[in-house]
């Protein structure tokens, strides 16, 4: 029943199965400049009467192209040393928020935000939005490809709230961008969270994203300033730690650093680093892996999230020859990074990047130098080609010889209309001890998306000997492929109360690359997924694994899996409310068979925000195995993660978490006082506790650290 009701949905929206997206005139809209530089204060009483845009914004969702449901109003400006840009958002509806945390999820909340892509050839999006009770988020997206959550820059944003909406302010530095000389291109992004409406100032099909500039209006009228000769950015940080580690008495570890940031030209940016922050105010979220795939964790340290882009491969995310969490890190663990440079010029024409770190030696690490290179060259609007090499030298200790590894790297990015194609080409040379060793590694990557229907299809492929030390690979030794595709279907005669349904399909399949032999594949399909008015989501499941194990493995300390070839799966059901109403749920919850065994696994979500400046949540995962031999009791698996948030104001917030993982055996607390004083200045004072969760064979040495920390941002 379902296939044919499928077939006819998708025949009524044949229009806009395979539609590109639509072209247009560029709007143009004019910022205006001032001599007095306008109070940030969340008012628009020092703004003129007219504003530079009022109303017009068009919808994203949920109906493309239609006016927007509430009136918005626009005013830009600038002068000597900033863009301004102020907004009054209409919303009688109540206001919706999960935190008031920087780098909030803008799916949760209701935002006003702001896209600059300051080099105006429609390939990077410098993203700045804020919430109506102040909290910031930015980010860079490099052709609506590469995004970087994580980045921070300088910048201050006020608001003010009343009955019938909310206002907003922004004072955007020109001294925090790198531009070129033409004419910069402008979005502006609102979304209300209340009716689940997404809308911008220029049309953008729902195929893509608001951050793809191709699609946003220029912005005429501004002056930029010329380039100072001295224009610096100097961020040190002081550091007092506290540590006890197992029953040894406290240590006090008194350190410091910082970076600086010069930009000799308004496209040329280079960085300095000394003793790298490893940004201890934050604890990686523990994970329990089923598979046998690398996890991989986020970069969390400033100076390596800026400009990350400039240094990402295109093709396979999951093979990249250059990971900046290798540098310093082991494990997780930090280590100390001696120092460091990066050099990054962008133009309209080709980006070019350089970066070289040195790391101290540690009980985890040998001493290291790191160095990475980059050229990527633009091709018409949409597309690039480009290089990189890498090169990493572990230097001698006891027990352990120095190694040498490079690699060198080939990629291509090409858009055509609704159609995206990537790929890279990469090799490994490595030497240890006098033996030299050689690897290859490449991925290509085929996608399409439309307003209905999407896919991304991947090849790759990686040698049994290639080795990327600067870099993440999920996995070695394997050729293979995997298929994604969805339909978002929104037919007509859906009920008023669901948004849009459809299936999708995720799928791989691996072989072994030095003897061709089948390794895994596996096969993930939704038949039902459904999106209510309001955000919530539903779907069934079932999923279908088969694999040829020629060694075993143990992903639980109780639970080892034998050679062998296994096939096996589980079916299940999911449910999420949207993520900011004061009550959220979400539940997801399955069985079936997990290599020899029988698996119940769920994970469970309860968040509760009465006011957006208290949030209490807690996450919990649990899977239970028996049969195959375990015994009557089975084998479980439980990860329970508490956080509370309470925030005096964006600026001043006290955080706490606590994570109990039966797995790797761990409690962790952490209580975190954060106060950013100035923008992008920090005072932190952080208490972490890690032990054991319960008595084994293996135990784990207690540690607890107090760690204050004072960072400070300086523009002289």
């Amino acid at each position: 029943m379902l296939f044919p009701v499928l077939v006819l949905t998708v025949l009524t929206q044949a229009p806009t199965f395979f539609d590109p997206p639509p072209a247009g005139a560029r709007l143009h809209v004019t910022a205006t400049q001032r001599q007095t530089s306008p109070v940030i204060d969340g008012k628009l009483d020092d703004w003129p009467a007219a504003p530079s845009v009022d109303g017009g914004f068009i919808q994203f969702e949920p109906r493309q192209g239609a006016p927007a449901t509430r009136h918005t109003a626009v005013w830009l400006a600038y002068d000597e040393t900033h863009l301004y840009v102020a907004a009054r958002l209409e919303q009688p509806e109540a206001f919706n928020q999960k935190d008031l945390r920087r780098d909030f999820s803008w799916i949760d909340a209701d935002s006003f935000g702001v896209a600059l892509d300051p080099f105006g050839d429609g390939r990077t999006a410098l993203v700045f939005q804020v919430n109506p009770y102040g909290a910031q988020r930015d980010m860079q997206v490099l052709d609506d490809e590469v995004s970087e959550l994580n980045w921070d820059t300088l910048w201050r944003c006020a608001t003010s709230r009343d009955a019938a909406g909310w206002t907003v302010e922004l004072a955007l530095p020109f001294r925090s961008f790198r531009f070129g000389p033409g004419p910069w291109l402008l979005q502006l992004i609102r979304r209300q969270r209340g009716i689940n409406e997404d809308s911008s100032l220029t049309p953008v099909p729902r195929s893509v994203s608001l951050w793809r500039m191709t699609y946003a209006a220029q912005l005429d009228g501004l002056q930029t300033p010329p380039p100072r000769t001295f224009d610096l950015q100097l961020r040190p940080y002081l550091i007092g730690r506290a540590q006890k580690v197992g029953d040894a008495p406290w240590s006090v570890l008194p350190s410091g650093g910082g970076e600086v940031t010069w930009a000799p030209s308004k496209s040329t940016v280079i960085d300095l680093t000394g003793n790298t922050d490893f940004a201890e105010t934050d604890v990686d979220r523990r994970v329990v892996n089923l598979s046998r795939f690398s996890v991989l964790f986020p970069e969390r340290r400033q100076f390596f999230l800026e400009s990350a882009g400039t240094f990402t491969v295109a093709g396979d995310p999951l093979i990249q020859p250059f990971f900046s969490r290798r540098i310093g890190l082991v494990n997780g663990v930090p280590g100390v990074v001696y120092g460091g440079a990066r050099a990054v010029h962008r133009s309209t024409e080709r980006s070019l990047g350089a970066l070289v770190v040195a790391t101290a030696p540690s009980a985890a690490s040998r001493a290291t130098v790191l160095g990475v290179t980059r050229y990527a060259h633009n091709l018409g609007a949409t597309s690039r080609v480009g290089g990189l090499v890498t090169f990493r030298h572990d230097f001698e200790r006891e027990g352990e010889g120095a190694t040498t590894n490079v690699v060198p790297a080939l990629d291509g990015f090409a858009r055509f209309g609704s159609v995206t194609l990537s790929g890279s080409a990469m090799g490994s040379f490595t030497r240890a001890e006098a033996s030299d060793t050689f690897g290859a590694a490449g991925s290509a990557k085929l996608g399409f998306q439309s307003n209905t229907f999407s896919f991304q299809l991947r090849g790759f492929g990686l040698t049994p000997r290639f080795d990327a030390r600067s870099g993440f690979v999920s996995r070695s030794n394997v050729f293979g492929a995997s298929l994604d595709a969805g339909f978002d279907l929104r037919p007509s005669w859906l009920p008023r109360f669901l948004r849009n349904t459809g299936p999708w399909l995720e799928a791989y399949a691996l072989w072994g690359s030095d003897s061709a032999r089948f390794q895994e594949a596996n096969v993930l399909v939704a038949p039902l997924w459904i999106q209510f008015t309001g955000g919530d989501e539903a779907w069934l499941f079932a999923e279908g694994t088969a694999q040829v194990l020629d060694e075993g493995f143990a992903p639980l300390r109780a639970l080892s899996v034998a050679p062998g070839t296994y096939v096996y799966g589980r079916g299940g059901v999911s449910f999420f409310t949207q993520a900011s109403r004061k009550l959220a749920v979400g539940v997801d919850a399955s069985l079936g068979r997990y290599y020899g065994f029988d698996e119940l696994r769920t994970n469970a979500r309860l968040s509760v925000q009465v006011i957006p400046h208290v949030q209490v949540s807690a996450t919990y995962g649990f899977n239970h195995f028996w049969s195959g031999g375990l015994g009557p009791a089975g084998v479980d698996s439980h990860l329970l993660l508490l956080e509370s948030r309470l925030a005096v104001s964006p600026k001043l917030q006290l955080i706490g978490s606590f994570q109990r993982d039966s797995a790797g055996n761990r409690l962790v607390s952490n209580a975190r006082l954060a106060w950013e004083y100035l923008p992008l200045s920090f005072l932190y004072l952080v208490l972490t506790d890690t032990r054991e969760a319960y008595a084994s064979s293996q135990p784990v040495v207690p540690e607890t650290r107090v760690v204050l920390k004072a960072t400070y941002t300086w523009q002289p």
